[in-house]
Formats: structure tokens, sequence, C-alpha cells
């Protein structure tokens, strides 16, 4: 059930909402760099959620300066380890 929703979520996000959160978590993306994340967003959700996210991770670390990828994963594991139980 939970993952029907975080599809639904995933199908409605804006590239201006992600760029919002992370411009609050200190996070600034070029135009670039935005359109990349909302790719993988969409695209590698089930499997950043529910499977290898290291893969996924690896590659995404290519396409993104050290600091920008390190602030995102931090992030992403910050809230993962938050709500993983209801996932």
């Amino acid at each position: 059930m939970h993952k029907l929703f975080i599809e639904r979520y995933i199908k409605q996000i804006k590239k201006d909402d992600i760029l919002k959160f992370g411009i609050q978590n200190d996070i600034h993306l070029s135009n670039e760099q935005l359109d990349i994340l909302y790719h993988y967003l969409n695209e590698f959700w089930e499997v950043i959620l529910y499977g290898d996210r290291e893969k996924v991770f690896l590659d995404m670390k290519k396409r993104f300066d050290e600091d920008t990828f390190l602030k995102m994963q931090k992030l992403f594991e910050e809230y993962f380890n938050r709500y993983k139980d209801l996932l």
C-alpha cells in the first residue's frame, strides 16, 4: 500500500519541488543537475528505495560534483533511516 502512495507522489512531483527542497537543504542544483536528478527519481525510485541503490548511486555520482552528490546522499540516508519502517 505504501508503495502505491510513493509511486503516485513521484508521478506528480515537479522539478520545482525538487529544486526548492534542495535549496532548503543547502543543495543547489544547476538546471542540468536538476534534469538528471528528476530523471533518476522518476526512473529508479523503486530501486533506490527497495533494491540495490548502490548501483544507482554509483552512476549518479559520475554526473554530479562530489560536494553536491555527498549532500544528496547524506540527505537521502537521513530521510531513509527516519522513514524506512513506513516503506
